[in-house]
This record gives structure tokens, sequence and C-alpha cells, in this order.
């Protein structure tokens, strides 16, 4: 998806092209939902420390990170807005685009990716979720980031893993493998 942004940019327009690469790695670095992003405002930015304030669900407050990769693609979007707005994601148009103008943006650039399947915006949550695991991460963890109230939600994530990912989890973890045996 993230090349099929880069086309905007062979076609003279640059800010459709960065917007939408920032919106996707917006969307997979941060793992906020889909409305989360759409009420994005600049003043909950914060470039030098790297997270923003997101409202989400029941109007609670938390703070997500971003990577330096997502940074730069956020405010390189932002070098290429024509106005003087808070809210975030703007259309062609320069006006506030709403969650489910985002949705058709992420629909457009699964179809010109070729990316099959009937996955929403929430699919970004759920890859997040899923890497988060198997890079060591715990459901603890994940349970904060991704804004569960209870750590039953974060658990279907665990329970989405499959056998090779345990595998591969028994070849990191494994007490033998660590011992000097000679």
């Amino acid at each position: 998806m993230l090349k099929v942004c880069d086309w905007d940019y062979q076609h003279n327009a640059r800010f459709l092209g960065s917007r939408n690469r920032a919106v996707v790695l917006v969307l997979l670095d941060t793992r906020v939902r889909l409305s989360e992003l759409a009420e994005m405002r600049l003043s909950q930015i914060n470039f030098e420390r790297g997270w923003v304030k997101v409202r989400g669900k029941g109007d609670k407050e938390r703070l997500v990170r971003m990577g330096k990769p997502t940074q730069r693609a956020l405010w390189i979007y932002l070098t290429w807005r024509r106005v003087d707005r808070d809210e975030v994601w703007l259309s062609e148009e320069q006006t506030p685009i709403s969650a489910h103008g985002i949705q058709c943006l992420i629909e457009r650039l699964k179809q010109r990716a070729g990316v099959k399947g009937n996955g929403s915006v929430h699919r970004f949550r759920h890859t997040f979720a899923l890497n988060f695991l198997r890079g060591g991460g715990n459901p603890r963890e994940l349970q904060y980031l991704l804004g569960h109230t209870s750590i039953d939600m974060s658990m279907r994530y665990v329970a989405a893993l499959g056998a090779e990912d345990a595998l591969r989890a028994h070849e990191k973890a494994s007490p033998v493998d660590r011992m000097e045996l000679k």
C-alpha cells in the first residue's frame, strides 16, 4: 500500500501522495482507531517527544507513540498543506476528512495495491497487535497500547498467534539453549 501512495507523487499530487502515506504509517505505527485518526488534531501532536494524544472510546485520552519514519511522513504531508487548520487530515479541497472518507481512502489504496479481502482500517490495529506480540511484547503492554479497558480484548490477539509463533518464541526463550553446556 505504501508503494501505491508514491504513485500520487508521480502524478503531481504530492499533497495526496504524502497524505496517504502518512495515513497508512500513522495507522500502522500508532494503532489508533479510525475515529481517533479522523479526530486527530495538530495541537495533540508532540514531534519532539514522538507522541500523539488521542481521545478514544469512552472519551478516554491516551498517548500513542510514533516512530521516526512515521513522524517524517507526517511532517512531509504537513509541509504540502495549503491551509492553517488544527485538523490533521485534509481533503484535496483542504477540508477535514471524516472517518468514512478515510475508510474510502484506504479502500482505494487497497484496490490500487491489489490487496484482497474485506479488511477494514481496523486491520491495521490487528496487524500491529500481532507484530507487537511476535516481537516480544506482552499482553498487558498491548492492553495499554490499544486502549483496552480489560486484558480480555488483548488476549484475543494472543489466541490468534499460531504454533509457528510459539515455536519461534521457544527459540528465544529456551532455558537449555541459553545454557553453556559442554
